[in-house]
This record gives C-alpha cells, structure tokens and sequence, in this order.
C-alpha cells in the first residue's frame, strides 16, 4: 500500500488532471455502520468516528454566525423533514473567539431593512433562553447607543431618525447642550446634533452567540463537517432554457466538493446551497464560475475580506462611567466601554471610500484614529492605546450591504454573505429569511428583496446612508 503522502499526490487534481473522491462504502458496509454507531448511541455511549455524508437536502458553506443561524431556523421549521449539512473550514473558530468583546446591537441604519433586522435581533437575544436554551447566557449589557451628527449630516440624521420613528425604534434626538448634560467628558463643539436610542441598544458577547447557536443547530440535527470547500460538480439540465444561454447549455451545480483535514476530497450531493462562507464566498462562488462565466454569470460575487485594528484604552481620568454608551462619532470613530472598569475600546467604522489599505497600521493610528479620539474626548489625549484585536469581516465592495437570496443563474444556490460587522447582529434575522426561501420560497417576515444580487445585474446600489 502506497503511504498517505503518495497517495494524496496523486489523488491531487492539479497533479494528475482527474479528480478522486475518497471511497464511499457498499450498502452492506453503510447498514452495519448505521447499527454500530446508533446502538452504542442509544446506550449512551459516544462513537468518535468521523462519518462524511454523501448526500443532503440543505448543504450550507459556512459555519458561522450566518450559517449557523440558516442551520437553526431551519430545522426549527423543518425538523427531519430536511437533511442539513453545514461545512466549516476553520472547526475550530479561532478568529471568532477573537472577538468576545465586540458585539454590538444597534438599531440606528436608514435602511428599513437594516432597521427590522436589528429590531427582530433585539427580539431574538430577549428570548434567547427560548430559542436556544435556558444555560445560554450572552452577557448582554444595556448600555444604549449614542449617534453623532455634524452640521453636515445633521439633516441625513433627521431623515434617518423619521424612518426609525415610523418602524418604531424609538430614539430621541438631542442637542450639543443635552449630550454635554447628560455625558460631560464628550466634546461637542461640532456636534450639529445627537441620536440616543431609549431601549434596546448594547452590547454582548458574540462567542456566546455563536457557540449556543452551533450546538442549538447540532441538537436539532443539523450535521456539521470540518471541511474546506474546493470545487463544485455541474451537470447539463438540457431542458432548462435561459436567457443567454444556448439550449441545452445550462449547467446546474448539483455536488460541493470539500478536503478534509487529511486532505481527502470528498463530495456532497445536494438539492439546495447555501453560501454563507463570509469572506471566502467571492472565491467559493468563483468555483461555480460566478464572475468567470459568459452574460448573467461574467458578473462576480464582489465580497473581499477586510480587516480594522481595534484598540484598548485605559480611562486614568475615569470619567466614563457604567453609564456609557457606544458612542458614534461624526468621523466614523466608535468608543465602548469594555467590562465593569474603565477600559475602553475604540475602531473606526468601515467606510465607502476606504484609504486604511493605503496606510500602514501606525500611519491609520496616528492620522486617523488618535485625532478623532482627542478631538471627541479630551480626556484621553495622555492615554496610551494598545492594540486589542484586528477584526476581520466580509465586505461587499459594490455598496457595503448584504447580498441575500437566490443567485440569478444558480437558482439552486442562496447567497448569504457581505453583510460585514453587521453579519452578527443581523444573523438571527438573516438566517430566518433564509429558511423562508427555502422552505416558503418567498419572504414572509422581513423583505430583503432589494439585497438581492439582481441589484448588481442593474446597477442599482443599496447604500447604508450614515450621517459620518
């Protein structure tokens, strides 16, 4: 017998030109493994063997907030009634213990849809003990958010705060005087105007999160698999007409090809995709030739990866208080308060126009972050700040917002990805519509038709309107 190493060299695709899948056993051989493993299971006793499904209903690419959220709502609704595989490349999630710290809910967006996103996030974190178990504790801290405006944006600010009215947040809108009144160590001589939202606006731990809602997902049946996606199989459906393509010629992606750690391939056939896989996805849909194809398929998915440092900051005034909220400064700068102390956390929010990636990390800190963080609170100005994190998230590059629903080609492959530092909060809300897709085939709570990708087939942007 050939050794492993071999053995993976010529299974290599890139090596040989014919792609091998690890072998799948006989129906003899599946019916003895099915009675091993359950009759030891009913017993009690736990079977650590690795078992590769090779066929699913639902196979969702990402195990993340997003994914993982699809995965719950799912066989919430579906139960056995649907096969759900999740494949997860990084089983581990290192990147997101990273970030225990660091979630957010904030409802103040000028998109309705972003707007009852964070309102049914809101909903979903009350009733968490409902939805994913009475031992989940998510440390949810209500410190309340507070939106600044310059005189420049202060009118997109008054736009923005009506939207919210009529969706019903319920927000109060505050002058230079009444933000010094209520929180004296912030600077607003060139505050126009100041947004606080009255309830439901804080902050949480978002590893709590994610670790409830992957185990939530397991126990309802859900099955995930360590597993890095590597191509996709496509068959002929001769009898499919679409326009821009020649009859006969539409190729329906039917199996998602994945490397184990051991660096077998295996295949996973599937009636339904999910592709949830955050900053991979431009690169995953590149393998079912989105973005490499003729017409409707020449246009990618715009999702790259971008990253922001964030930084801790020892408050040795101690002006702050347990009263402080997540502050939003005109600039895009953000601060919160991080525990019980007085160490605060500070980043800037993604832009547009984004010029970080032409800086190097000192430049950004000194040119941007310390100068906005001065001019809004003085009381940091002997402060030293230390990197805390950098914080790695998916961006749409075409108008910073999610890309949700069923891709225009691929009618059998749902895009849920883009959607950035708002992936987590949003997930809940995300992962629901999802489900609804699937299983109702249409939106029946939130409509996030305009997500769509057949917004990039027009040219027509949905941009987040911030007043920074």
């Amino acid at each position: 017998m050939l050794p492993q190493f071999f053995r993976t060299v010529l299974r290599n695709k890139n090596v040989t030109g014919i792609r091998y899948y690890a072998k799948n056993n006989n129906p003899l051989e599946k019916t003895l493994n099915i009675i091993t493993k359950d009759i030891p299971s009913y017993f009690g006793s736990k079977d650590k063997s690795i078992v590769y499904p090779e066929h699913t209903d639902i196979v969702i690419i990402g195990g993340g907030y997003i994914g993982s959220a699809v995965a719950y709502w799912l066989k919430k609704r579906a139960a056995d009634g649907l096969s759900v595989v999740v494949l997860e490349k990084d089983f581990s999630y290192r990147h997101t213990q990273n970030s225990v710290s660091l979630g957010t809910l904030n409802q103040h967006f000028s998109l309705p849809e972003n707007i009852e996103l964070a309102k049914y996030s809101v909903e979903f974190l009350r009733n968490i003990h409902v939805h994913l178990g009475y031992d989940v504790d998510i440390q949810y801290i209500p410190t309340g958010a507070l939106t600044l405006a310059s005189e420049q944006y202060a009118e997109r600010m008054e736009q923005n705060v009506t939207i919210l009215n009529e969706l019903g947040v319920k927000n109060i809108l505050l002058t230079p005087s009444e933000i010094q009144q209520k929180y004296p160590w912030i600077n607003t001589h060139d505050v126009k105007l100041g947004c606080m939202s009255t309830e439901a606006e804080g902050t949480f731990n978002t590893w709590a999160l994610l670790r409830s809602m992957v185990t939530q997902s397991r126990e309802l049946g859900a099955t995930y698999v360590n597993g890095e996606v590597v191509g996709f199989d496509l068959e002929k459906q001769k009898d499919v007409l679409m326009e821009g393509v020649s009859p006969g010629g539409y190729e329906r992606i039917n199996k998602v090809i994945y490397k184990t750690e051991d660096q077998e391939e295996h295949s996973l056939k599937f009636a339904i995709c999910i592709l949830a896989a955050g900053s991979d996805s431009g690169h995953i849909a590149r393998m079912a030739k989105i973005g490499t194809g003729e017409n409707i398929l020449s246009i990618p998915l715009p999702i790259e990866e971008r990253t922001s440092d964030i930084y801790s900051i020892q408050d040795k005034a101690v002006e702050t208080g347990l009263r402080t909220p997540l502050v939003l400064d005109t600039t895009g700068l953000w601060l919160m308060r991080n525990g019980l102390g007085s160490n605060l956390l500070c980043g800037a929010l993604p832009l547009m126009k984004d010029d970080s990636n032409n800086m190097s990390k000192t430049e950004y800190l000194e040119n941007i972050i310390k100068p906005s963080l001065i001019n809004r609170f003085p009381m940091c100005i002997n402060d030293e700040l230390e990197k805390f994190n950098t914080d790695k998230y998916d961006c749409n590059t075409f108008d910073n917002s999610g890309i949700i629903g069923p891709h225009p080609y691929h009618n059998n492959l749902i895009l849920a990805t883009g959607f950035g530092k708002l992936g987590c909060q949003h997930a809940p809300g995300i992962g629901r519509a999802v489900s609804e897709l699937v299983i109702d085939s249409q939106y029946t709570t939130i409509d996030l038709t305009r997500f769509g990708f057949d917004r990039l087939l027009i040219d027509e942007r949905s941009i987040e309107f911030n007043v920074y």
